[in-house]
């Protein structure tokens, strides 16, 4: 594929304007609200208002269609739709939320002017309700580790079991019985070792 016509990925600044002015603000931001403030971050040049003067002698159907904000890092709302947002959502650093928001009387008067006549006549079906999309900065909840659980030597004969039910004189008693079984339990163990170990001498 031709070089040129590869789509270029988002440059480290461009992403670092986008989550400086999503993190800015209170409510998290649309696509447009983010635009319009990322341009207004550390902008470069304003959008020309006067085509160069290689423009001015290029045919307009031999132009390709400029971007709003050639200098700026966040050149144009395609570029941050396409290629900023899409790279920060790929790395987890961003998320996308969706939420019914009411429209305000002026947005409904907007709604209204944009309308045929005839669709005027129905504006008291008209729903008040439009579905945004806002972007956010990506939170992470902490896990604390699961706590080590120690194994306790001896539990099979007692060792860590809860004997409060028992009176102290009878707590007492497990107490001592627990220790000699433990005791006894230890013997045991040694004189398993000491057999696998004469057990590998011999067929070594």
């Amino acid at each position: 594929m031709n070089a040129s016509l590869r789509r270029p990925g988002a440059t480290k600044e461009a992403r670092r304007i986008v989550l400086a002015v999503i993190g800015a603000q209170s409510k998290p931001p649309t696509v447009q609200e983010i635009f319009k403030l990322a341009v207004q971050h550390e902008a470069s040049h304003e959008p020309s208002s006067s085509p160069s003067s290689m423009e001015a002698t290029t045919p307009s159907f031999d132009r390709k269609p400029q971007p709003r904000y050639p200098d700026h890092e966040i050149k144009s709302m395609r570029y941050l739709k396409t290629v900023v947002l899409p790279s920060l959502l790929q790395t987890k650093n961003v998320q996308k939320v969706h939420s019914a928001e009411e429209l305000t009387p002026e947005q409904l008067e907007q709604r209204l002017q944009t309308m045929t006549r005839s669709s005027r006549k129905q504006a008291a079906s008209l729903s008040t309700t439009v579905d945004v999309w806002r972007w956010q900065l990506r939170t992470y909840k902490y896990s604390p580790p699961k706590p080590k659980t120690e194994s306790v030597y001896g539990t099979e004969v007692g060792v860590g079991a809860d004997w409060s039910h028992l009176n102290k004189r009878r707590q007492r008693s497990r107490s001592m019985s627990i220790a000699r079984d433990v005791g006894w339990l230890e013997e045991l163990d040694k004189a398993r070792e000491e057999g696998r170990k004469a057990a590998d001498e011999i067929a070594s």
